[in-house]
């Protein structure tokens, strides 16, 4: 079993703009620098979706591009879910 955590994307005032913002933890880097975070949609479906990050304030990333308000990332067991996923592609 995979211990799972989820925050929701939030839309918050950051120096005076209304931002996307989820916590740090639920951010994943690829060998490749890009940035992931897995969406929980429904009850036990978890989806990779690429996100932009602009900058880290403390715990909170601040994204100029990622999920919609209100969706649900993980925020603990992504590096499981992930080795889940890469370990069954296709090649």
């Amino acid at each position: 079993r995979i211990d799972i955590a989820t925050a929701n994307v939030e839309s918050m005032a950051m120096h005076g703009t209304l931002r996307l913002v989820i916590p740090y933890a639920a951010i994943l880097y690829d060998t490749n620098g890009d940035t992931w975070v897995y969406t929980n949609p429904e009850p036990l479906v978890f989806l990779r979706h690429r996100i932009v990050v602009d900058y880290i304030d403390d715990e909170l990333a601040v994204l100029l591009d990622g999920p919609a308000p209100g969706t649900a990332v993980v925020t603990m067991g992504a590096t499981e879910l992930n080795g889940a996923e890469l370990e069954f592609e296709e090649e």
